[in-house]
């Protein structure tokens, strides 16, 4: 979606193009676009002229000279596109500005989610479309403004960015790069940020903004009215859609998450986010004595094992097992009878597959939500037995692998109390862990001491940290 760089872009050319132009008539091929009455926009549209193209945020005002305006917003893919009269349309065109200068100015959207609206130039800012719009950074004094309402508001800073009620012109791409600009963690809680990071959100906003409108924008090209306007910013980009490329500012390399369901790229480094690490394995192998040396050095663990268990305990998840395994699956104290499920998914592969086809999804859900709960601490741990199966390494920066010999598994298996050590290792047997072990950027061995073991994650850390 264009943003308010590439807006104003439009905007300049539109006043270069069509300025003091005057309109013969209107062909509208796409009512539904036309958010007032079609009949009125017509009539009070045509045989006026252009007198003057504004813009607040991303919304576009063409100004006719009888006191009204067309209140325009280009929203996914619209573009005006200037036409010789006797040219051809595309498939694209929706409605169709005939000029006193044998020119036709053509509103063309693939995807048609553009609008339009006519209404008084003197009630544009009484529409409600624009009335809810918060004050554009250029119009913001300082960094107290943003401070006194982000101060209210428990939501992650670039979510708050995105919300145009606050302040509008910032949208997923400048949002971004203000803040790898500003140093500051696109996580971090709008209600923790200083007044002084405020302030330095502000005139990065003003700065960037200013810096891409000279540059036509970063993504103009798409949808221009003219030739030869392209979106030179597009060049100047630190961090959006550079995903795994290098930090221009410290070299490491680049992330990617979302917040808010939007994707956000950032340097872990240079803004503070958590460094995840996922632990994997086989079937005891180690996993839980370094989830517990992690949690012992201060860091926040997450346990897919625990997590199981808390979900087994939800009536939704009873219900679903009870539907595959049927009411054999349920205790007397109507809990779950985790050996009733060993039983079949050691025999069942089918039953297997369709246990984890409900349990994955819950537990992927839950360590997302762990993750984004932790991004401002300093390394997040994940311990996740069946990592590459269901892809949950691409959650993870890092992936470390335990492994040990098959006779410290059995023996972890009896130090642990199993009594269906055949079964466990049974069902062991569909872990991809050997095959995937190449995918793993750490490996520990657990055949030596546990001081051996803290040892080795000891190193690891270090390497991480520097």
């Amino acid at each position: 979606m264009p943003e308010l760089p590439e807006v104003e872009t439009v905007r300049k050319s539109l006043e270069k193009l069509y300025l003091n132009k005057k309109i013969t008539n209107v062909e509208i091929l796409l009512p539904r676009m036309i958010l007032s009455d079609i009949e009125e926009f017509k009539q009070k549209v045509t045989n006026q002229t252009f007198i003057s193209f504004n813009r607040i945020g991303k919304y576009l005002f063409l100004n006719l000279s009888n006191g009204y305006s067309i209140i325009s917003h280009l929203r996914m893919e619209g573009k005006y596109v200037r036409r010789n009269e006797n040219e051809v349309i595309t498939t694209h065109t929706r409605i169709v500005f005939y000029l006193n200068d044998n020119t036709k100015m053509c509103y063309d959207d693939s995807r048609s989610f553009g609008i339009m609206k006519l209404t008084k130039t003197c009630n544009i800012l009484k529409e409600k479309e624009i009335a809810k719009l918060g004050p554009e950074p250029f119009s913001i004094e300082d960094g107290k403004y943003l401070y006194d309402i982000y101060q209210k508001k428990n939501i992650e800073i670039k979510e708050a960015l995105l919300d145009q009620e606050i302040m509008t012109g910032l949208g997923n791409i400048y949002a971004d790069e203000v803040l790898f600009d500003t140093y500051i963690n696109p996580f971090k809680k709008c209600n923790k940020l200083t007044q002084e990071e405020c302030s330095s959100i502000l005139e990065s906003s003003k700065k960037i903004l200013n810096h891409a409108i000279d540059l036509g924008g970063s993504t103009v090209s798409s949808y221009h009215p003219e030739k030869g306007v392209d979106g030179r910013f597009q060049n100047e980009l630190n961090v959006y859609g550079k995903k795994n490329l290098s930090c221009p500012r410290c070299s490491t390399i680049l992330r990617k998450g979302r917040i808010g369901g939007r994707g956000t790229t950032y340097c872990p480094k240079c803004q503070k986010v958590a460094i995840t690490i996922g632990v994997t394995g086989k079937i005891a192998s180690g996993k839980s004595e370094v989830l517990k040396y992690f949690k012992s050095l201060g860091y926040p663990v997450f346990s897919s094992d625990e997590e199981v268990i808390r979900l087994y305990k939800l009536k939704e998840t009873k219900i679903a097992l009870i539907n595959l395994f049927g009411e054999g699956v349920l205790n007397d104290d109507g809990t779950i009878s985790k050996p009733f499920i060993k039983n079949i998914i050691s025999e069942d592969e089918n039953k297997k597959i369709e246990l984890e086809n409900i349990i994955h999804p819950m537990v992927k859900k839950s360590i997302i939500k762990f993750i984004n709960e932790h991004r401002e601490d300093k390394i997040v741990i994940c311990e996740v037995p069946l990592m590459f199966e269901k892809k949950f390494d691409l959650l993870f920066d890092y992936i470390l692998g335990t492994t040990c010999s098959s006779i410290n598994q059995i023996e972890h298996l009896k130090n642990r109390g199993s009594k269906t050590i055949s079964q466990d290792l049974v069902i062991a047997l569909s872990n991809t862990f050997d095959k995937n072990i190449s995918k793993c950027d750490f490996l520990i061995n657990t055949d030596g001491t546990i001081l051996n073991s803290h040892n080795q994650i000891d190193k690891i850390l270090k390497g991480i940290a520097s």
